[in-house]
């Protein structure tokens, strides 16, 4: 009864607003709403959608182990295929994210998804390195549109105060396709799945399989998308508010299950921003020519680039190359570095290894080098097998990224975001030191677990505070920006460490340290949001 009453109550206070003439802004619209069905179904629908962006990126690294000989991959080939679909979301993501202001979010997840699931059902086809690498930068030049707008999407259809916990959400079902990747690659890669046509002209076998099944789930969540509407929150900011107003009464009748006329809100508010000039606001509910769209955006854009706006986008862009730099290195990295110690595992007793971990990698390093100066002319490539404890073990990688992503969502609106992430660099720094000394193979998983898990949960946390400190006109904007110099990292960091470690392992784990503190420190100046942010 008191929850009646307390609807009642804000019912009555939004006709009233209504009566004296004056609109109800987006948070009475989407709060008279209520929570019920259509959210429900929305994030079960983004689910397989948000995993685009982790399959894009991390299903190279599955097969590295698997492809060597069929590929003729060196260590540095490795590192190419690893970065390059990082490659492809960097090249895009001013274009993807001046699209989605402009044109609305709806269309660049619907069509950017379908494309996606295409481009890695024909990736699997592929017969050589170079076939891959064109498909993936394909891919990672569509996937990057719709990975940053699905954020800003689903937080456009909650209230101010659940952006921050369903940001988060939505990360946490983002990283949760890397145990749906690990899954995939543990059942599928370690099979003796093989087709042959032609005079061995073209195999198609287990890894290239799984390559293709990484394509499906896409495929499901941009048909689940084109069932949802345009964001309401996007489409007031464009003055489009009869649409809008059409939108929250839909989502009034499937939350409530009442008619569309009980809907307590009869007109909304102009929420066109002062940051843009008039001659554009005016002109936003009416056709307009490619040339003034273009013009639109650019003008759309510009405050971003002027006063506090640049300090606060240069400070979060400067985080997450950091955080992102770090945390896919080694993510990416851990089938490979998983197949190696599992090599020295077997002459080891008890899981203690002869070895220290960086000893390890350095041996290994070695070895390769020595191989490829002795033999001059090209080597036959000896097939080696893969054993499924390597996926099994990155499987456990994963999952441990879902539960620091589940933890993180339970207690951001405790903690608060700032806090989170000041105490997800100081653990991960702590457990990339200690790695360079575990000598048994348990205590290396953890520690892998422990890092890559938190450092994951520092990407989403940064666009988490991005999205708040930023208006809607411009938030897609900056968490694109924020995005395309986090993978800048991620691409540098991928290509950059086998080179690195021919310097050797202590060097590399140093070099990621060092990057974690100088990110740690920045992560203290973040500011506030703005209280007048919508």
């Amino acid at each position: 009864m008191e929850l009646e009453t307390k609807d009642t109550q804000k019912s009555r206070e939004f006709s009233n607003k209504n009566r004296d003439g004056r609109g109800s802004n987006f948070e009475e619209a989407i709060s008279a709403c209520g929570y019920g069905k259509f959210h429900y179904l929305l994030l079960l629908v983004i689910i397989p959608a948000s995993w685009a962006s982790v399959l894009d990126s991390s299903n190279m690294s599955m097969i590295l182990p698997s492809a060597e000989c069929d590929l003729d991959l060196t260590l540095y080939h490795k590192g190419i295929l690893n970065g390059i679909s990082y490659a492809g979301m960097v090249s895009s993501a001013l274009l993807w994210g001046f699209m989605a202001d402009v044109f609305g979010r709806r269309p660049i997840l619907l069509y950017g998804f379908l494309a996606d699931g295409i481009c890695n059902l024909l990736c699997g086809f592929s017969q050589n390195f170079a076939t891959i690498v064109i498909f993936k930068f394909i891919s990672g030049f569509i996937v990057s549109g719709p990975y940053a707008t699905i954020m800003t999407y689903c937080a456009e259809f909650y209230c101010t105060k659940d952006r921050p916990r369903i940001t988060l959400a939505i990360g946490f079902t983002c990283f949760a396709g890397c145990i749906v990747n690990a899954a995939m690659a543990w059942l599928i890669i370690p099979r003796n799945w093989y087709f042959q046509f032609g005079d061995d002209s073209f195999i198609y076998n287990s890894w290239r399989i799984y390559l293709s099944s990484c394509g499906l789930p896409i495929l499901i969540g941009a048909l689940g998308l084109s069932f949802f509407p345009e964001s309401p929150k996007f489409l007031m900011s464009q003055g489009r508010n009869e649409e809008a107003l059409s939108i929250f009464r839909s989502i009034y009748v499937m939350n409530k299950k009442k008619s569309a006329e009980t809907y307590s809100i009869k007109v909304l508010e102009n929420e066109l921003t002062d940051e843009i000039p008039v001659s554009v606001t005016e002109t936003r509910a009416y056709p307009k020519s490619f040339k003034n769209v273009i013009c639109q955006g650019l003008l759309q854009m510009k405050p971003l680039f002027m006063g506090s706006n640049l300090m606060r986008l240069l400070l979060m862009v400067t985080i997450q190359f950091g955080g992102m730099l770090c945390a896919n290195t080694l993510r990416l990295w851990q089938p490979q570095l998983f197949a190696t110690l599992n090599h020295y595992q077997g002459n080891a007793s008890g899981g203690a290894l002869n070895l220290t971990f960086c000893e390890i990698l350095d041996t290994t390093n070695i070895k390769v080098i020595k191989i490829e100066n002795i033999h001059e002319t090209e080597p036959e490539c000896i097939v080696k097998h893969v054993d499924s404890t390597v996926y099994i073990f990155t499987l456990l990688v994963s999952t441990a990224i879902t539960i620091c992503l589940l933890l993180a969502t339970a207690l951001v609106n405790i903690v608060n975001n700032k806090n989170l992430l000041i105490l997800c660099f100081v653990i991960s720094t702590s457990s990339i030191l200690l790695l360079n000394w575990a000598s048994h193979y348990t205590v290396i998983i953890l520690l892998t677990s422990f890092f890559v898990g938190l450092m994951s949960t520092t990407t989403t946390l940064v666009i988490s505070v991005t999205v708040n400190l930023f208006p809607t006109s411009l938030r897609t904007m900056a968490v694109s920006l924020a995005m395309m110099v986090g993978r800048i990292g991620a691409l540098s960091g991928n290509v950059l460490f086998p080179i690195f470690l021919d310097y050797g392992c202590i060097v590399t784990v140093i070099s990621l340290a060092v990057i974690l503190i100088v990110s740690l420190v920045l992560t203290i100046f973040i500011p506030k949001s703005k209280n007048n942010v919508k």
